[in-house]
């Protein structure tokens, strides 16, 4: 059986097609929409992106049918759910018979529980346009926690309100430093390493040259030899700061890419009836 994930976040908007019986992913697309620019500076969504995203839900929708696709879940996670306005959002998709569940931050949070379970002693992050996703695996002892922090979002801080809400992010890992091994999910850490033709796990000392290489490097260049999504290019340094600062507080020698996201997570909820 097919099952598709549509991830709403808030600097795009990205589904993937699973294999229910192996997890295996099938298919992987993803659209810049930028819901966080209105959210994060207004507060809400505006009329207009609000239209641009029922559009592409709609969209997906017919792929999904094309496919022949079982069942489907339109999963939001931070902009949405800070939005004063999503249950407009919500109504309108009624409508379009689209069903919007919309994640809290611990819910999203416990969706990388099951990437470093096995592995003691570890730590993943995922680093997101409205929030940062953490999960510790300290002592075979479960911690996840979602932060205010993420990249899109601290574009629309200012210093003062950055200062604070990273030093609560700090307070929290330091209680679990120090873990040793680390695994940031998500495209902003990719970025860093194709931009860098980096594979694999890196030091984290070597990390700084890594994105010091990247900060330097033309946006031509970025996007059409290094294959960097547009919408991406100007979150990676704010993203970059986040790794640098997570791995600093949380006493971390090394750290590894993954392609994984909460899309993973969810699909194994929805199969065992948890979702």
């Amino acid at each position: 059986m097919k099952i598709s994930i549509v991830d709403i976040g808030s600097n795009a908007v990205k589904y993937k097609i699973f294999n229910s019986e192996n997890f295996e992913l099938d298919e992987y697309y993803r659209e810049p929409l930028r819901l966080g620019r209105d959210v994060f500076s207004e507060n809400k969504l505006s009329e207009s992106t609000i239209s641009k995203l029922i559009d592409l839900l709609v969209r997906y929708s017919e792929i999904f049918k094309e496919r022949n696709i079982e069942q489907t879940y339109f999963i939001a996670t931070s902009a949405v759910r800070d939005s004063e306005n999503s249950d407009m959002l919500i109504s309108k998709l009624e409508e379009k018979n689209i069903h919007l569940k919309i994640l809290t931050g611990k819910q999203e949070a416990s969706l990388l529980v099951n990437f470093n379970k096995d592995i003691e002693d570890s730590a993943v992050i995922d680093i997101g346009g409205g929030s940062v996703e953490v999960c510790i695996n300290s002592k075979s002892n479960m911690h996840y926690e979602s932060f205010q922090l993420g990249a899109v979002r601290l574009l629309n801080l200012n210093q003062n309100e950055r200062y604070e809400a990273m030093s609560q992010f700090g307070a929290w890992l330091q209680e679990f430093s120090p873990i040793p091994t680390t695994f940031g999910l998500g495209g902003n850490l990719r970025a860093i390493m194709q931009a860098n033709d980096h594979k694999g796990v890196i030091n984290t000392e070597d990390l700084i040259n890594l994105i010091d290489n990247y900060n330097r490097l033309d946006e031509d260049i970025l996007i059409q030899e290094f294959d960097i999504p547009k919408d991406r290019i100007d979150i990676v340094p704010i993203a970059a700061e986040i790794y640098l600062f997570f791995l600093s507080k949380i006493g971390a020698k090394t750290i590894e890419n993954s392609f994984s996201s909460i899309s993973d997570g969810l699909v194994r909820k929805v199969v065992t009836g948890e979702l």
